[in-house]
Parts: C-alpha cells; structure tokens; sequence
C-alpha cells in the first residue's frame, strides 16, 4: 500500500505543482502584504498564534498552509458549511482580506515542537494507518492525499503536519458525525465513517509528530 501511496503522488506532483505555482503568482500579484499583517495582527493572531503558529491544541496552526485550501474553508465558514466561532469572523471578510490572510499564512514557517514522548505501539499504530490505511476496513493511506510527509497536496488537500493531535482528532469526529460538510464529495466522511475513536487518537498523534 506504501509503494502504491508513493507511486500516486509521483504521478500527481508534476500536475499538481504546476497548478500550485500558477496560482501563487497570481495570488502574490494581489497580495497586499500590508493590509495582510494588519489583519493577521488584528483579527487572527488571537486564535491562531503569531505567525499561524497556534499555541492552543484546540485551534489549528496555519502557518504554512496551501492558500487555496485557507480560502476555500473561510469560503465555507461564510458559506455555514462549516459553523463555530470562524463563522461569525469569516462573515466580516471580503474577497480582498480572505486573499491578503490566506497567503500571509501560506508564506509562515510552521514552528513544530519537539518530538513528544510517546507509547511506541500507539505511534506505530498510528504510523500504519497514515501510510498504509487499514485494509480490512478499506480505510485508504492518509498520505495517498496528505503526502508521506504530512505537507499536503496543494490545492485540493491540506498540510497536516506538525498539526494538534487534539484538532485532527477533533476534525476526523466531526466528519465522522457529519457535522463537518466541507469535503469534496464527502471524502473525509466515508473515510473517517471507518475508523474507530482509538484509531482516530492513534493516527491524529502521529500526524502531529510529523516534521
């Protein structure tokens, strides 16, 4: 499953990367890095830390990020596709600021911490269902999308590395509940639909050791 996991993203990152390197011209074309920091300081930072470096397990760093993928979810806060305390914040936002955060953010270096202690079998447990799946249950590699290394697919799929351990877990329930719609045909539904809470906790820590 590895080697297939593998093979799929060398096939995807020449298609991929061309389309991420266009849209970052564009966007930086736009980007008035002025009005971003202004925004970030004032608004964002709070919640997300300096620099989209969270220090709050609860609330996701952003630092690094695809912009694309930082626009389309303030899209579906703005949207209620996604509902919490972003809703109210993403609904002040124009087209302009939802640009100006996005690629501020994308352009951070994510600050990871050191690599925590922890049970050796519940990491490798974790290990195994974010790079190989789990086959019994056709539960697909987390990497197949997500990359080996957690750093995503841009535009479609997210960095995940270096994440909060308690955000993904929290984010996978959410899906799994579908109280979380914003997923390309409901990807991350069917797919956390399969995973035990244990599995969840397993594979959100090991994601969050990821450099």
């Amino acid at each position: 499953m590895k080697r297939s996991a593998s093979i799929l993203l060398l096939l995807l990152f020449p298609v991929l990367g061309a389309v991420g390197l266009s849209t970052r011209a564009d966007e930086l074309a736009d980007h008035d890095a002025g009005r971003a920091q202004a925004l970030v300081t004032n608004v964002c930072e709070a919640c997300h830390g300096k620099y989209g470096n969270s220090t709050d397990a609860s609330v996701p760093s952003l630092a690094g990020q695809g912009s694309a993928y930082l626009q389309s979810q303030l899209a579906a806060f703005q949207e209620q596709r996604r509902v919490g305390v972003m809703s109210g914040i993403a609904m002040g936002l124009n087209a302009a600021d939802i640009r100006d955060a996005a690629t501020y953010f994308s352009q951070q270096i994510p600050h990871t911490g050191p690599i925590r202690a922890a049970d050796s079998t519940a990491l490798g447990r974790g290990a195994a269902i974010y790079n190989d799946g789990i086959a019994a249950t056709k539960v697909p590699a987390c990497a197949s999308c997500h990359a080996l290394d957690g750093a995503g697919l841009p535009a479609e799929f997210p960095r995940l590395a270096g994440q909060h351990s308690r955000y993904i877990a929290d984010q996978l329930r959410a899906f799994r509940s579908d109280t979380r719609v914003s997923n390309p045909n409901a990807m991350m539904r069917e797919i956390s639909a399969k995973l035990s809470d244990e599995e969840i906790t397993a594979v959100a820590n090991y994601i969050a050791e990821l450099h």
